[in-house]
């Protein structure tokens, strides 16, 4: 007869089923899958792939008391002591960076996975302003009330300062196992002849250990090698563009996010602490090219055009770099550009980021801009969670943050799922995960491609049309807190 988990999980979450028990009744399943004759290790879970959404979903599994007991594996080709150990840098920030949103930032709060962070070096921000270059619409995204802002309704901070917050809560979770400098060399699926549980995946890592999971998770990014084994397609589009990122150093100190949509693609500036932003522009590939080897003030002046001059002037500017200019040229034109722009009435009306004074030494970098989905998010006791589940574009901030929502599902099904004495790989517990999690992240998917096709039409009227929905969205309050709601909490 089959019981609800629901008050055996209440037991568990509140402490009436003691630890000791619920290690006892772990024990005894894993001790039921004995390894198998190849030496392969068992391990309830073991989780592929070592950055923010591989770490987060291990440390919450080792965080949740359910799953006491059972045996967690974290694999990642990288030197994670080396993460775990990072000394941020006094004098900059790293470039690669994450936006969370307060409910993701909370829910790792709650496990005990977000104060492990150089907490002084994530920035709160309950405000973002998004312009249009072309039709000359705004929109200002702020929170509802003061105090929220102030709060904060997204965090800004650098991807390893996370990864590495995460590493050391890991840690102190003795049920997770991480396998650093390791390798997957193969994924294959153990025979009924070797001795050990039929069907369950074997790893195999660079140094010959092998181990056996109830449940494998591919963490492991976009070429996923989890998601190959498990032999899930994936299809999309690419946009064409990259993604430009890099460290900048204010004028002034900025609580605010702001993002312009440019003809070749969106701009954006997030705040991080002190002073400094982190830069995150799309851009074609001809254009990217010339934006990611020009000199770096020429690039800085580059920046502040970016988010003030129109695209005519901006063009001209390219065409500029593209000719060959010297860096005094560059910067004596844009310069002047710029200061007629500030004497104008534009420059007193429209919402601007304060200026750039300088990007930090060498902070450039780059990735392609790719949209991706998969036909599953599960195959026989495999379950893909963020990038190796889906890739979106960044420009509202949401790759990480879908994610992460990803990891919370996940974990709650596997914790409801242990509390209940259900097998953490069986079918019934993945399709949970998967009903919950595949439709909302291909709306996610659909909403955010949509943006880009119409923000990336040049045609005038359409440029017209979407500032003009832009202006009026602004106008509506209810409206924009619900946009907040959607892309900020």
């Amino acid at each position: 007869m089959r019981h609800s988990t629901q008050p055996l999980l209440r037991a568990v979450r509140s402490g009436a089923l003691c630890r000791a028990g619920a290690r006892c009744l772990a024990t005894q399943q894993t001790q039921g899958a004995r390894p198998a004759a190849t030496g392969a290790v068992p391990y309830d879970v073991v989780v592929v792939g070592g950055g923010p959404t591989g770490c987060a979903l291990a440390g919450a599994l080792g965080s949740l008391r359910a799953l006491d007991g059972k045996r967690i594996a974290l694999i990642d080709p990288g030197k994670l002591g080396d993460t775990r150990q990072w000394v941020p840098p006094a004098d900059t920030y790293l470039p690669r960076a994450l936006q969370i949103t307060a409910s993701n930032k909370d829910y790792l709060a709650r496990l005990g996975l977000w104060d492990q962070c150089y907490v002084d070096r994530i920035q709160a921000y309950g405000r973002a302003v998004v312009t249009d270059a072309l039709g000359g619409g705004a929109i200002d995204l702020a929170a509802e009330h003061e105090a929220a802002s102030n709060a904060g309704v997204a965090y800004m901070t650098e991807t390893k300062n996370l990864v590495s917050g995460l590493l050391k809560a890991i840690d102190s979770r003795p049920g997770v196992d991480v396998f650093e400098r390791a390798k997957v060399t193969g994924i294959e699926r153990a025979p009924a002849s070797a001795g050990g549980p039929a069907g369950w995946p074997v790893v195999a890592l660079a140094d010959r250990r092998r181990l056996q999971a109830r449940l494998l998770v591919g963490a492991d990014g976009a070429s996923s090698r989890v998601r190959r084994y498990a032999e899930i397609d994936t299809y999309g589009s690419d946009y064409s563009q990259y993604g430009l990122v890099a460290t900048l150093c204010l004028e002034q100190l900025n609580h605010t996010a702001f993002q312009r949509f440019l003809p070749s693609g969106p701009v954006a500036l997030l705040p991080f602490p002190g002073g400094f932003a982190n830069l995150v522009w799309s851009l074609d590939a001809d254009l990217f090219q010339l934006l990611r080897t020009a000199p770096e003030g020429a690039f800085a002046g580059l920046v502040n055009a970016a988010f003030r001059l129109p695209p005519a002037e901006l063009q001209y500017m390219y065409d500029m770099l593209r000719d060959g200019a010297d860096e005094a040229a560059i910067h004596a034109e844009t310069a002047w550009r710029l200061d007629v722009f500030a004497k104008s009435s534009a420059a007193a009306t429209a919402q601007l980021p304060p200026r750039l004074a300088a990007i930090s030494p060498k902070s450039r970098t780059s990735f392609p801009l790719r949209m991706r989905m998969v036909d599953s998010l599960i195959a026989d006791r495999v379950a893909l969670v963020g990038d190796a589940g889906h890739l979106v574009h960044p420009l509202a901030g949401q790759g990480l943050n879908m994610g992460l929502e990803d990891v919370r599902c996940l974990a709650a099904q596997l914790e409801l799922a242990a509390a209940g004495g259900e097998d953490l790989g069986a079918p019934a517990v993945l399709e949970r995960y998967s009903k919950q999690r595949y439709v909302r992240n291909l709306a996610m998917q659909g909403i955010i491609n949509k943006v880009w096709h119409v923000f990336s039409a040049r045609a005038p009227p359409v440029a017209a049309l979407r500032s003009a929905a832009m202006d009026g969205l602004d106008r509506l309050p209810g409206i924009k807190s619900r946009l907040v709601g959607a892309f900020m909490q």
